[in-house]
């Protein structure tokens, strides 16, 4: 797999980039949507939990399958968007099996549930993919996109627990489709693939460094989201626990891009995670201050994929769909039963201390470093280096 450096890459990106509130525009009408994939699948799942008309067994497999399609295959649907450049098709895809599987869960769960994850999957990897390329090298827009998300899931979650409208979602992903899709159609032909447009490829050392950049930052997403996946505490039961937790993390992401586009990547999350670890500590017995902790905590999100797209600019699915695949593994230990919140709690400082440490060794990789290449996306003037590169 070829990549370019990422300064090279940023300069081929500012001079094809919208303007930035077209970009934001775009990411704010896309994370709406997102938050109703997310919503209408969780819900579906959850309803079928709350029917009981499956053993418990069977339930924890069927959430386990939707997961693992859901974040395990959106970096290979990523790689496939970037070769055949159809990231809006994907999207769009996407979100009709979203609102199609809700027709077809009554009759076969397992069908259901199959059919929900690979559409959320399609969905977040050309959505996510359309972001990136339109953001060209800022955090805020990945932010603004992914952050619905969270608060869709809880939203979902109790719909599909608690009410008969757990279709509701489902059905307006539905009825905006219908509406959009015949002024959409003729735009959804293929978009040139970013690689065959990029400069030249870089030196074996730049190629390297790419790679250790997205080896540090996926391994960092994989720890934090261990340690998110086990946060819990004595107010599990409370009814307002999980929506303030949706919100505070979705606050997290959308300030997060922001704040790091403004004052630095490295400084900005680096910051944030090391405030939050205590909080995150002693939340698994104080809910205000597991929100608090939550909220810093997401703060590294928007700018975990940025980093990874400008270390690979030419390929931004396969870029949106590998931390994916990290959250996924991350929270295998939480999500199979095999390690218990009570047994997690000694090691929580000490991982997201690690995954402090991973990101910013990855966020200083590169030509000059995460923070400069986000000042290059941001206008920001950089002196010119002896090999050329600004």
């Amino acid at each position: 797999m070829k990549s370019c450096s990422s300064a090279q890459g940023l300069e081929w990106l500012r001079a094809r980039g919208p303007k930035r509130p077209a970009a934001m525009g775009l990411a704010i009408r896309l994370g709406v949507v997102h938050a109703l994939v997310d919503a209408a699948c969780a819900a579906l799942v959850y309803a079928e939990v709350a029917r009981g008309r499956l053993p418990f067994d069977t339930l924890v497999l069927l959430v386990f399958v939707y997961n693992s399609l859901a974040f395990g295959t959106q970096w290979l649907i990523g790689l496939i968007a970037d070769i055949s450049g159809a990231y809006r098709l994907t999207a769009a895809a996407g979100t009709l099996l979203v609102a199609a599987a809700a027709v077809v869960e009554p009759s076969s769960a397992f069908a259901g549930v199959v059919v929900a994850g690979i559409g959320n999957a399609c969905f977040h990897v050309g959505a996510g993919a359309v972001v990136l390329r339109k953001s060209f090298g800022r955090g805020a827009e990945s932010g603004i996109f992914v952050g619905p998300g969270a608060l869709g899931l809880v939203a979902g979650l109790w719909l599909g627990l608690h009410s008969n409208l757990w279709r509701l979602p489902s059905i307006i992903l539905l009825l905006g489709a219908s509406l959009l899709f015949p002024r959409l159609l003729p735009a959804l032909g293929q978009e040139a693939p970013m690689r065959d447009a990029a400069p030249v490829p870089p030196r074996a050392a730049a190629l390297l460094a790419a790679f250790a950049v997205i080896l540090l930052l996926f391994c960092s997403v994989a720890v934090r989201s261990a340690v998110g996946g086990l946060l819990s505490g004595s107010w599990r039961t409370s009814t307002f626990a999980p929506f303030g937790l949706g919100a505070a993390a979705m606050a997290g992401k959308w300030l997060g891009g922001i704040v790091s586009d403004r004052f630095g990547w490295r400084l900005t999350t680096i910051l944030a995670l090391l405030v939050s670890a205590p909080l995150l500590a002693a939340g698994l017995t104080n809910l205000g201050l597991a929100l608090g902790g939550m909220f810093l905590f997401q703060f590294t999100m928007p700018v975990t994929l940025a980093a990874i797209y400008l270390a690979f600019p030419r390929w931004p699915g396969l870029s949106f769909g590998l931390p994916c695949l990290a959250l996924l593994l991350g929270a295998l230990p939480g999500l199979t039963g095999l390690l218990q919140p009570a047994a997690f709690k000694p090691f929580a400082v000490p991982l997201v201390l690690l995954s402090a440490l991973m990101l910013f060794a990855g966020l200083g990789e590169g030509p000059r470093g995460a923070k400069n290449r986000a000042e290059i996306a941001l206008g920001k003037p950089r002196a010119t280096t002896d090999d050329g590169e600004r």
